[in-house]
């Protein structure tokens, strides 16, 4: 399930929709924070496609979103 749609099922939305861009495996959208009340974008994770793998290069099944750090990944 990608961000955006997990955004809309809890009625919280966070990041823009446009520009979407592919990176190998993994499709980003900004998001707009502020850093000392000043706004930036940062590039999110919107949905994860094909392998992807951890730092030892176990592959892995990752969330975009999850309600703790041990459950983005499985």
């Amino acid at each position: 399930m990608s961000l955006k749609v997990e955004q809309i099922l809890r009625d919280f939305q966070f990041t823009e929709r446009h520009p979407r861009i592919y990176s190998t495996g993994v499709f980003l959208v900004p998001m707009k924070i502020q850093i000392r009340g000043i706004d930036q974008f940062i590039w999110v994770a919107d949905n994860f496609k094909d392998d992807t793998f951890d730092s030892d290069g176990n592959n892995i099944s990752a969330n975009t979103i999850a309600d703790s750090i041990e459950y983005l990944y499985v």
